[in-house]
């Protein structure tokens, strides 16, 4: 026999498994195919979902942005139709009455005065920019706006500013008005009615510091002391020359003057709200003894020292 020539039994075995690799085969490419098809099928639903969410998103982009782009579209007619429709209707009309809104300070004839117009001047020949320039020579005037409307009228609507003290220079006899940001202004005392005053010296700033601007808010929170504002004079601790011509604080520090006659209150520098409360309870309680006073300490923790004369105190 030959050792090389396979016998009966090798040659059903490789018959046997040739089968089995071909159904093998067939099952990979099956699965390869399933696989092709799933990916493909994942492909498509993906590209689905993206159109249908940029189709969301647009149809939320313009259901936000539509109205507004339709309004915008109204209003930027209306603006630009305005001016010809005022022209139209106002041609040659004549101005007959000008109301004034926003006055208090100031009063409303004088405004209307200072806008410098006429009865029967033609309502299209006014420019609001040359009434806004006359009424801003008006130191109580802050901002102006006007309107001009088809019943022959000129509305000019003003917003004043506040004034919550007066100053006066120590230098000087003048006086102006504190605005509540501690700013100043040049109004005059009858339009801002009465009010506390403030003194100190031009090198403390052109604006109060934020310690002064505490006591002015203190005082116009009790009765006692707001009564008669116009009683009272704050005294800013100002600066003096010390050693080396180097400028150091009063050691006083504020200084509450009640009256012309009146006592002094020594506030000190700190605790400055509660120091006005503490002499608001005082006037309130003991105002015969507080009258009677030349001096009132406020710079201790505990209580107020009452003084007939202006002795030195420590604090």
């Amino acid at each position: 026999m030959n050792p090389f020539k396979p016998g009966p039994g090798t040659q059903r075995r490789r018959t046997s498994q040739r089968p089995k690799s071909d159904a093998a085969a067939r099952e990979k490419r099956a699965r390869d195919h399933l696989a092709r098809k799933r990916r493909q099928e994942r492909t498509r639903l993906e590209r689905e979902r993206g159109r249908e969410e940029a189709a969301e998103r647009s149809a939320r982009v313009r259901g936000v942005f539509g109205p507004i782009l339709f309004f915008g579209a109204i209003v930027l007619g209306m603006a630009l139709a305005k001016p010809i429709t005022q022209q139209l209707l106002m041609r040659d009309m004549p101005l007959e009455t000008i109301a004034v809104q926003g006055a208090a300070a100031l009063s409303p004839e004088a405004i209307a005065r200072q806008t410098g117009l006429r009865a029967g001047e033609p309502l299209d020949s006014i420019d609001p920019a040359a009434i806004r320039d006359a009424l801003a020579a008006r130191p109580w005037v802050e901002s102006v706006r006007t309107l001009r409307l088809p019943n022959r009228t000129l509305v000019v609507s003003v917003i004043e500013r506040e004034a919550i003290a007066r100053w006066q220079d120590l230098d000087s006899t003048e006086q102006e008005l504190i605005e509540p940001d501690g700013s100043r202004f040049a109004g005059t005392l009858k339009e801002g009615g009465p009010l506390p005053l403030v003194q100190g010296t031009a090198a403390e700033g052109p604006t109060l510091p934020s310690d002064a601007l505490e006591i002015l808010d203190a005082l116009s929170q009790h009765a006692s002391l707001r009564s008669d504002p116009s009683a009272l004079t704050l005294h800013l601790p100002g600066v003096r020359a010390g050693t080396e011509g180097a400028l150091v604080g009063s050691q006083t520090g504020y200084v509450l003057q009640i009256g012309e006659s009146g006592p002094r209150a020594l506030l000190g520098r700190r605790l400055l709200a509660q120091r006005i409360a503490r002499l608001a309870a005082l006037l309130d309680h003991e105002e015969a003894t507080v009258s009677s006073a030349g001096l009132i300490d406020l710079r201790y923790a505990d209580r107020a020292v009452l003084r007939t004369e202006e002795t030195p105190a420590s604090g």
